[in-house]
This record gives structure tokens, C-alpha cells and sequence, in this order.
């Protein structure tokens, strides 16, 4: 009897494991509801594209924004939009489970183990194991090219406390300053245009500053905007005074009134290359944001786009737009760029890749045009994935601080001394929620 209770009991604890069936995420798609509430073994890999707080979101492929190939609903063929819409929602899992602080996006899983909770939707108890993605730190530049990084450095501002800054202390403010400068100087472009920049000249001193001292050598100087700081976003430029120079006034494109927030996103300089005598005018945009009302939004990006075209209407020269649009390929702000002449360089030389990443999706927000004149002098646009994929908790204003970051209330001057050996290996990474891109010319 004993014998056979033993036996029994085995059998009972076995048996869910036995008979657990081994399927194809094509064979989950074709029918949820069949393995509701049973634990499964998926035997198509699977990658992390997104995290949520509290679940992660999984794919078999890289996911990209519906409005990066059809243009949205209301606004043309919806069709597509929609086909491309239900293919992503198809495809994307929402995974409940525990992983480490320090997993990126584009970690992929074999063979994952779980319970089928509902429609795309999984559970697991232990931890997967994931086979995490590292960034590589290398960069990809051809010998006597002249580099521009266009980088969206997410509200650096010098003053702590103000609009875009309530949440930062002093000591991490200046952790991002540490790693915003060490990342740029990596770099070691020619030109940066940076966006989310404070509005005054504050900021760019301060990066410069550090950037130079980094270098150990006076290398880089910025175009001086306004004397006046102002508790509001702006974009700016740095560059290598060795290798370019300002030539001619700077170009403000008001979008509203100065007293708006968006008032200073966007400006316009020609540079001359030093060494061939040539020279180009930049243009570097911030239109407004997707947030809030989408309408407002969009009709607020599509007036930003109007001035910035007029004012370009008068310049007779090479043009290279860049800057995060806040919008992707195929949405309207983009599209009239594209009808005025300006060709899309990031779809043309790299459209499988990504500079942001949200909700299990990619796409460029950060953008390259250019006019007929300037489009010969583009040899190549290559996305530095040291922010998007990056976990979170490395950030300078993670909420986590685990073993990566900061004390969260540290006051001292000097905070070096505070971070841990993690987070100094991390240096380069996440000082921002966007990707760099790393334009190379051939003047």
C-alpha cells in the first residue's frame, strides 16, 4: 500500500511535467483559448522588446511603429496602417515574471516555460533565462570624414529643481553631466546638435566643460544661443573648432511666442569645413511631442514644420536637416519635408533600424534629410544603441538605484566616489531615452 501511494504521489507530481506540451508561437496564435491555464513550452525563440512595470513584453521578432510604414488612421490608407497595427498585436506578449535589473532589450529566450493566462498573455514563477544583449561600444567612422552626432540628451538642464528637472538632486544632475559627456566624447564627432538642451547657453558651457576635460585638451566650443537661461527646452550646437567653424548668423525658427516652452526647438547655422573650404547649413528641429491631445500634437508638429521650411525657402546652399521629430516615417510633419524636397537619408540608408523604442515598438523619432545639393556628401547614418535598448535602472534618474547609480538623496560635490563599480562600467549608457546617430560626410 505504501508502495503504491509512493507511486502514486510521484505520478502526481510528475505528471504536469510530462504531459506539458511543447508548441510553436504560431500554434499559440492559431488558438489561446486551448492552452488556457496549462504551462507550456514555447519552442520559438522569443525576444524582450519592451518592459513595463510590472511585466515584460516579448516578441519573435523586432517590432516597428505601424507609422513608420502606413500612415495612420484619418490620415490616408488606413488599410495598411491597420494590417501593420494587428500584425504587431499579434506578435507581441505580455510576460509575467521575475528577471534581473540588468536584462536589455533585444535579450532573446529559447525554449521558454510558462503558463497561458489569457490571449498573449504568459505567466512564469522562476526566472527565465534569458541570453542578455550587450551594446557594442565600437563606432564605425571613416578616415577624414567629417562626423555630426545629432543626439537627444533628455532634459539636460543645468538648473536643479525647474520644469524638467523637479525630480533631480544636485549629485544627479551631476552623474548625468558624467555620463552625457562621456558618451558624446566617445563619440568624438565633428558637430553635435543636441536636443533637449535648457534654453540659455548654461547648458552646452557645462558639456563643453566636461567634454574638454575628458579630452584633456580645449577641443570643443558651442554656438552661444541666449546669455539668459530659461527654465525651458531648447537644442543646440558643439563642435570641433579644429575641424568646422560657424559661418554667418545663427537662425531662430520661433515657433510661438519666447514665454512658450517650445519657442527655441529649432535653429539653423551654416558650418564651414575647415579643411576643404566648404560649407552646409544645419538644421536642427524639436516639434512638439506626441503627448496629450494627438490632434493638437500633430497639428502643433505640422506648424513647426511650415516655419522651418519657410525660413530654409530662402538659403540656396547644401541642407542637412536632423533633430528628434517626434514623429515617424510615414506621419504628415515628415511627409511635407519629404513633398518640399528633402529626402529621408535615414530610410534610405538604414530603414531595418531604430533610435527609440516604446511599448514592445521601434522606429526613428531622430531623423535625417537632406536636399539634392547635400545628399552626395552623406556616405553613411549608423544609430549608436547605447540608450534605447539599455536597462532602465542604469539611467541617471532611475527610481531603482540598484547597484548602478547613485544614492538617491547624495548631496556631496563630489559624487565619484559614490558609484559603484557597475555603474562606472556603464559610463556610456542610457544618459538618454533616444539613441545618438552618427552621420558621416564627404566633403
Amino acid at each position: 500500500m505504501k508502495r503504491y501511494l509512493f507511486v502514486v504521489l510521484m505520478w502526481g507530481l510528475l505528471c504536469p511535467t510530462m504531459a506539458q506540451p511543447k508548441v510553436t508561437l504560431e500554434q499559440l496564435q492559431q488558438d489561446w483559448s486551448r492552452y488556457q491555464g496549462q504551462r507550456v513550452t514555447i519552442t520559438t525563440p522569443l525576444i524582450l522588446c519592451g518592459k513595463l512595470y510590472d511585466s515584460h513584453l516579448v516578441s519573435p521578432e523586432r517590432l516597428f511603429a505601424p507609422e513608420e510604414r502606413a500612415v495612420g488612421l484619418g490620415q490616408g490608407d488606413s488599410t495598411t496602417y491597420w494590417y501593420w497595427r494587428h500584425y504587431n498585436d499579434s506578435l507581441r506578449i505580455k510576460l509575467q515574471c521575475r528577471t534581473g535589473f540588468n536584462l536589455n532589450l533585444g535579450a532573446t529566450v529559447k525554449n521558454l516555460t510558462a503558463q497561458v493566462i489569457g490571449p498573449r498573455s504568459l505567466q512564469t514563477g522562476a526566472q527565465p533565462r534569458f541570453k542578455n544583449y550587450k551594446p557594442s561600444k565600437k563606432i564605425t567612422t571613416q578616415k577624414g570624414a567629417l562626423t555630426i552626432c545629432a543626439a537627444n540628451v533628455q532634459n539636460y538642464f543645468v538648473h536643479v529643481g525647474g520644469y524638467a528637472t523637479k525630480r533631480n538632486t544636485p549629485a544627479q544632475h551631476q552623474w548625468q553631466c558624467e555620463k552625457t559627456a562621456a558618451a558624446l566624447t566617445r563619440i568624438n564627432a565633428d558637430i553635435y546638435a543636441l536636443c533637449e538642451l535648457e534654453q540659455g547657453s548654461s547648458a552646452p558651457a557645462e558639456l563643453c566643460a566636461r567634454m574638454n576635460s575628458l579630452c584633456r585638451k580645449d577641443k570643443y566650443t558651442f554656438v552661444v544661443t541666449d546669455t539668459v537661461d530659461r527654465d525651458t527646452i531648447s537644442v543646440g550646437f558643439i563642435y570641433n573648432k579644429a575641424r568646422v567653424r560657424p559661418h554667418g548668423d545663427l537662425i531662430y525658427v520661433y515657433n510661438e511666442n519666447l514665454n512658450n516652452i517650445y519657442a527655441h526647438r529649432f535653429m539653423i547655422q551654416s558650418f564651414e569645413d575647415m579643411a576643404t573650404g566648404q560649407s552646409f547649413y544645419m538644421s536642427i528641429n524639436h516639434p512638439r511631442s506626441k503627448r496629450g491631445d494627438a490632434a493638437q500634437a500633430n497639428a502643433k508638429r505640422v506648424n513647426s514644420i511650415k516655419r522651418v521650411l519657410t525660413a530654409l525657402d530662402t538659403i540656396d546652399a547644401p541642407i542637412i536637416l536632423v533633430g528628434d521629430y517626434n514623429s515617424y516615417g510615414q506621419e504628415q510633419s515628415l511627409q511635407m519635408l519629404v513633398h518640399a524636397g528633402y529626402k529621408d537619408m535615414v530610410m534610405a540608408m538604414d530603414s531595418l533600424n531604430y533610435s527609440y523604442s516604446y511599448n514592445g515598438e521601434c522606429g526613428y523619432l531622430d531623423r535625417v534629410f537632406a536636399n539634392d545639393e547635400m545628399q552626395p556628401y552623406i556616405t553613411s547614418i549608423q544609430p549608436i544603441h547605447w540608450n534605447t535598448d539599455y536597462y532602465y535602472s542604469a539611467a541617471y534618474w532611475s527610481k531603482y538605484n540598484y547597484k548602478n547609480n547613485i544614492p538617491p538623496k547624495q548631496k556631496q560635490a563630489n559624487i565619484w566616489k559614490h558609484v559603484s563599480p557597475q555603474a562606472k562600467r556603464n559610463l556610456l549608457f542610457r544618459y538618454s531615452d533616444h539613441d545618438p546617430l552618427l552621420i558621416t560626410l564627404h566633403l
